[in-house]
């Protein structure tokens, strides 16, 4: 008698095989030194919402982002929206982040945006640090997280930028992150401000989840806003023989951060 094939697929099996897909589907691509690895990170890729108030399936697709809640990208310039609030009275929204708002010199058309619902939103990707391992894993991967965040007038609605290093099994080596500035810190207009910090990859670092937290606090929509999320690794120059020349070679690492992030702008 014949015999069919059959693939016997144990728990273990089964469990490698679906980490594999999600990985496959949820890295971006394969890190380079000196480059933005956040995909889309300018929100620039799809479409945006012109008004400010769509919700479900109006909300625009995000390219290279997962989503939770309302996550959404605003066109620069929305319109703005109308509605009844529960006194019966019909309140206008305008106002919205437009070309003269506070914000980055070369902004683009969109913008990420909380969402036209009274809920925290959030963004997410999975970075790839693959092919940096050998520069990781001697303490030399100088990172540097930048993005222009902000809000609308005096709303408290806020944003955090969290970046969670991970090894090659998935777990956590330590945590970095960048928060918007508060309605005072952007004197009660609306507009983004440019935040950062740096720092140096933890040993064994292989993929690093980018979260953008969308956090709401009152209003008629969520007024957090974010553009122009940049991550870049570059390389910790080899320490001279010269006595001095090491702090010089670290002030120079992060110069050339600053000036990568600036081009990036």
């Amino acid at each position: 008698m014949a015999r069919t094939g059959v693939v016997l697929i144990t728990g273990l099996s089964l469990n490698l095989l679906i980490h594999d897909a999600l990985y496959a589907a949820t890295t971006t691509k394969d890190a380079v030194l000196g480059k933005n690895l956040i995909v889309n990170g300018n929100g620039e890729q799809g479409a945006c919402d012109a008004v400010g108030n769509a919700v479900g399936s109006a909300i625009p697709s995000i390219p290279a982002w997962t989503t939770s809640g309302s996550f959404s990208v605003l066109c620069y310039g929305a319109s703005g929206f109308e509605f009844v609030n529960n006194l019966g009275q019909t309140v206008r929204v305008s106002g919205l982040p437009d070309a003269n708002s506070p914000g980055a010199e070369n902004r683009g058309k969109n913008l990420f945006f909380g969402g036209a619902n009274r809920s925290s939103s959030s963004g997410s990707q999975l970075l790839n640090l693959t092919d940096l391992a050998a520069i990781v894993d001697t303490g030399k991967g100088a990172y540097d997280l930048g993005a222009w965040l902000g809000g609308y007038t005096t709303d408290s609605d806020n944003v955090l930028l969290s970046l969670d290093f991970l090894n090659q099994d998935g777990l956590s080596l330590g945590k970095t992150s960048i928060a918007s500035p508060t309605p005072e810190e952007r004197n009660n207009t609306t507009g983004l401000l440019f935040k950062s910090t740096q720092g140096i990859l933890p040993v064994g670092s292989r993929q690093v989840n980018v979260t953008l937290n969308m956090n709401y606090v009152r209003g008629r929509v969520n007024d957090a806003y974010a553009d122009k999320l940049s991550f870049v690794v570059t390389q910790v120059p080899e320490p001279s023989i010269v006595p001095g020349f090491v702090a010089s070679g670290a002030i120079l690492v992060m110069l050339k951060l600053r000036q990568k992030r600036r081009l990036l702008e």
